[in-house]
């Protein structure tokens, strides 16, 4: 029974080290990877959870309170935009990465788009890197 119970829990350990692994490995902390996580959020009318990606100096986030105001204004514009843009393009159907170029503590990922309405777009997601080395939306550029 002793050895049982051994062995469950080194099959646990092992299960649960691959799966650090391979998650790590995933569309993580990289300029592509931030990338793709704006792109499911604007698919998927998240827009919070695209704000949560946007880049902030570190002197912005000494005023909490304005961070959050600009997060909140920029929700309220992505939604209205993207309401007036379903009219006329349609939603977010499929997207791809056509090219990343980084330099330093700056990226753009350049993604082509098509929308519900089989229009094709191509937009570049410009990133740079925060003060914890984070890859963020860099939407001042």
């Amino acid at each position: 029974m002793k050895r049982f119970l051994l062995f469950v829990v080194f099959i646990v350990a092992i299960v649960l080290c691959a799966l650090a692994f391979f998650g790590s490995c995933g569309s993580g902390n990289t300029p592509k990877g931030v990338a793709i996580k704006s792109m499911e959020c604007l698919k998927n009318k998240d827009f919070k959870g695209y704000t949560d990606l946007m880049y902030f100096s570190k002197k912005d986030l000494e005023n909490p309170e304005k961070v959050q105001s600009e997060k909140e204004s920029c929700q309220g514009l992505l939604q209205k935009a993207f309401a007036q843009g379903a009219e006329s393009k349609g939603d977010i159907k499929d997207y791809s990465i056509v090219k990343q170029m980084v330099e330093d503590s700056a990226a753009v990922v350049k993604m082509a788009v098509v929308s519900t309405k089989d229009e094709k777009d191509t937009i570049d997601i410009k990133l740079r890197k925060d003060g914890n080395g984070d890859w963020k939306i860099d939407t001042k550029k």
